[in-house]
């Protein structure tokens, strides 16, 4: 059974997310792979733990037992990675770290069935999308951070998993949704103002008539791909999440 007040921040990073979902009410069980920013996030979040309404796991999510090497960006937190070639695309010099692994079936067992999971782990999403599927009880709503390698088995595992409805999301515009949350769906209603590494709203706080089908979805991401080809600063610009419903 699903359990409609626990959100899945898989990708916490500097916690940003997890701030937002904290203060709708949420208890969120946030992963992240990175122990700098683990150290980090427990300092900025440490009410929220000390009332249980927070749990950082500082694992790597994997199909693998154990432990695993883990790339730290010396300058962009968020492009570390446990893809040593993705984490160093830009040329530069990754540290090496070995982090314990977890996988979407643990944490549902140890913690059970959530409303909504927010997956942003660079180069392992396609695995979390995959793992989603082998889950009998999946949630509600689920997003993913999309991207030109990545884009096409996340689109595909979760039309078989089940997922009916799809929405696009720009992530680089969510610092301009500054929206009262006086009629919110998802949590209490707040004021928030989301920052760049936002993930933004989710859920019933989408906008209703942004949701479209899986086929229709899928061809819009394309054609995003086509422009930001051709000029990902005029005609493309930012980054896309792609949401899904039951």
């Amino acid at each position: 059974m699903v359990n409609e007040e626990i959100i899945f921040d898989l990708g916490f990073h500097n916690g940003d997310d997890t701030d937002f979902y904290l203060k709708k009410g949420f208890k969120v069980i946030a992963v992240e792979a990175n122990p700098d920013l683990v150290k980090e996030g427990i300092k900025r979040f440490q009410k929220y733990i000390d009332e249980k309404k927070l749990i950082i796991v500082n694992k790597a999510i994997s199909d693998k037992r154990g432990h695993q090497d883990f790339y730290i960006h010396p300058n962009k937190s968020d492009w570390s990675s446990c893809d040593k070639k993705l984490a160093e695309s830009d040329g530069s010099q990754s540290k090496m770290v070995s982090v314990e692994t977890t996988s979407l079936n643990s944490l549902y067992q140890e913690f059970g069935a959530p409303r909504y999971i927010k997956v942003d782990v660079e180069g392992c999403d396609v695995m979390v999308a995959k793992q989603l599927y082998e889950l009998e009880n999946k949630p509600q709503y689920i997003s993913f951070e999309t991207s030109k390698r990545d884009y096409a088995g996340i689109f595909a595992w979760l039309f078989v998993s089940g997922y009916i409805k799809f929405q696009l999301v720009n992530q680089s515009n969510n610092p301009n949704r500054i929206k009262d949350n006086q009629n919110s769906f998802e949590g209490k209603n707040i004021n928030y103002n989301f920052t760049m590494y936002s993930s933004g709203f989710f859920g019933k706080d989408l906008s209703e008539s942004n949701w479209v089908s899986f086929d229709e979805a899928l061809a819009r991401y394309v054609k995003y791909r086509e422009l930001k080809f051709l000029d990902n600063k005029e005609l493309a610009l930012g980054w896309i999440d792609v949401h899904a419903s039951l």
